[in-house]
């Protein structure tokens, strides 16, 4: 706060968990410069601290930290950074373990906010923690892990191509917290809110009430291609590349039909229902639109199997929610209570700022009402290059570019052109397997290929880009698109090559 008055030139960020400076600024001002200057502080004096009145205050090992501006727009969500309030971080970040894994939070953007040190230090307080991951699932160890508690990891992109619908040990794992062990013999889920009879429903109960259906569905992080984000300007969030993306044959239950099962009021005019609020064991919440779950080509669905088999606990056992053509959180895993609301769910994954794409020119949002802008539902058309590998050599005077493309809503893909050139020049590519899915009822990706003839330059530029039944095109540059979150990057996905 002090650097940031003196050094005028310098740009402020807000990343990944918070608002920073350069990397190392704050370490210098706290560490070398104010070295005769540090505060010490005692626990009883940090606890003292947990309100916006007095300040919030929060300690990490040794050090305190004022975190008062930065609680609003914390992208995990106020309530949860609020638990540390006059009190310590360790306890939680022994569940959210992402802030370990990456030690710029620490370094620069907590450094940013510190102001003194802990008197009482004791570094045994926390000895004692207990490992909640402990019994987590065994995992394919060929998936690109960024992280391993919690889990996230992509598909490898050598083998996104390899099948259409993607194996189950091969499907990317986005985890925000440890997997819930459930006991599927007794659990439940509660369905509640306006206009509805309130029910609790058992699993065999689902089962043997509602007609079993299949919907073959692509769901991908709204994340992924973040590291090409990161390329041209620092974001916040998981270092995706582009597997973050995998495709499934779902079996469940139509959701319309439970809530018709519990009598809800469909007649939107009158009961200003707007939204469905889903809750997970593992308390995450999420909601979507009200029309999206009565539309009868809508798809939404309660899926209790994962290419005809029972769901693994990774994605979501006994029960999850798919929401076709919708961003990954959306699908939401472990389901325990839906809301019918006319509100939207107040929650970090909905109503905070993880999900919600930020203009590209905010890159300081201490002071930023994100209320203003919507929270991501459908994803934006988008296509990538899986063959060749971004940097591959190649030793023949022809070269065949395969990849796949699709876009949220149900909108299929009407067209792939690819260029490599540089974008001088494009050829339209081949669309294959999911190609035939009808044109507004395409919740799966579609995969295309193209072949180039008597290739003579020595180093050049595959780019792709696709075009869907609405017309939508991707954008040409990430400098539009970039946002502070990472999210929707969906620019003309480019690789290089040499022979």
């Amino acid at each position: 706060m002090f650097f940031s008055k003196i050094f005028k030139n310098h740009k402020i960020l807000f990343s990944g968990f918070g608002i920073s400076s350069l990397v190392g600024v704050s370490y210098l001002c706290n560490e070398k410069y104010m070295v005769n200057r540090i505060n010490y502080y005692t626990y009883k004096e940090v606890s003292e601290h947990n309100n916006k009145s007095v300040g919030i205050w929060t300690t990490y090992k040794d050090n305190v930290y004022d975190i008062t501006d930065f609680v609003e727009n914390h992208p995990g969500g106020k309530e949860k950074i609020m638990l540390s309030a006059g009190s310590q971080l360790e306890p939680y970040w022994n569940i959210y373990k992402q802030h370990l894994n990456n030690k710029y939070i620490i370094s620069s953007i907590l450094g940013e906010m510190k102001i003194g040190k802990l008197k009482d230090y004791n570094p045994k307080k926390y000895e004692n923690f207990d490992e909640p991951y402990l019994n987590e699932p065994i995992r394919n160890k060929n998936l690109n892990f960024h992280s391993t508690y919690p889990c996230n990891a992509e598909t490898p992109v050598k083998n996104i191509m390899n099948n259409w619908i993607t194996p189950n040990d091969l499907w990317y794992i986005r985890n925000h917290h440890p997997v819930p062990e459930i006991e599927g013999n007794t659990y439940s889920i509660k369905i509640t809110g306006l206009n509805i009879n309130e029910k609790e429903l058992k699993l065999k109960d689902i089962k043997k009430l509602f007609t079993k259906n299949e919907i073959i569905s692509t769901i991908q992080c709204g994340g992924n291609r973040r590291n090409e984000l990161n390329n041209f300007d620092k974001t916040s969030g998981t270092n995706w590349s582009y597997g973050a993306i995998s495709t499934a044959k779902w079996g469940g239950v139509w959701l319309r039909d439970i809530l018709e099962y519990c009598n809800l009021d469909t007649d939107l005019n009158k009961n200003e229902i707007n939204h469905v609020q889903f809750e997970s064991i593992d308390s995450v919440k999420v909601s979507i639109p009200i029309e999206k779950v009565l539309n009868p080509y809508g798809d939404v669905m309660l899926a209790y199997e994962m290419n005809e088999k029972e769901l693994p606990r990774d994605h979501g056992y006994p029960l999850r929610l798919i929401v076709p053509g919708h961003v990954g959180i959306r699908n939401l895993k472990w389901i325990k209570k839906i809301t019918i609301s006319t509100d939207e769910v107040d929650g970090a994954w909905q109503s905070g700022m993880s999900y919600r794409p930020l203009p590209s020119y905010i890159k300081d949002v201490r002071n930023v009402d994100i209320s203003n802008y919507a929270s991501i539902q459908e994803i934006p058309v988008q296509s990538l290059i899986i063959e060749p590998i971004n940097n591959s050599v190649i030793n023949k005077d022809y070269l065949e570019v395969k990849g796949f493309a699709l876009s949220g809503g149900g909108r299929g893909i009407i067209r792939v052109d690819v260029s490599i050139d540089g974008g001088k020049t494009w050829i339209e590519a081949k669309l294959e397997e999911g190609s035939e899915q009808k044109l507004n009822k395409a919740w799966a990706w579609s995969f295309w290929k193209v072949k180039f003839d008597n290739i003579k330059d020595n180093n050049f530029d595959i780019l792709c880009k696709a075009t869907d039944a609405s017309y939508n095109t991707q954008p040409k540059d990430y400098e539009d698109i970039w946002n502070i979150r990472g999210l929707n990057n969906n620019a003309w996905h480019r690789i290089n090559v040499k022979k």
